[in-house]
């Protein structure tokens, strides 16, 4: 009789797990994509500066170290990889190498929670 109380109790952590999981991911890709969007916008006027990027960067920094522990780490760094680029061409003032950049991390900030969300396309 303690084995199906013990099983109920390891699936309602699993569960909770699972929830916080999928809370934190899209909690954390929502703003960065906020983020994204913003430098994005000012990039396209050429008004972006490299301290813009710079706060960005650090948020990504601080939220990547929880990231690892929930996302594969290839994710992680390809984030990592296309960041680096984008705000070494805001850096050099290179908007317009800059911008498809931006335009494959706000694709990244949306693809990625999308792989992890409970639908049926990433069930069956």
């Amino acid at each position: 009789m303690k084995i199906i109380p013990g099983i109920l109790i390891s699936g309602g952590i699993l569960a909770g797990l699972s929830i916080a999981e999928i809370r934190f991911v899209n909690k954390t890709f929502d703003t960065f994509h906020k983020g994204l969007t913003e430098i994005y916008q000012k990039t396209e006027s050429c008004e972006a500066t490299h301290e813009d990027g710079t706060a960005l960067q650090i948020f990504w920094e601080e939220k990547k170290k929880l990231l690892y522990i929930w996302l594969p780490h290839t994710l992680v760094d390809q984030v990592d990889y296309h960041m680096g680029e984008a705000l070494g061409y805001l850096y050099q003032g290179n908007y317009e190498d800059s911008l498809p950049k931006f335009e494959l991390l706000l694709d990244m900030a949306e693809t990625i929670p999308r792989a992890y969300k409970i639908l049926p396309e990433n069930i069956f």
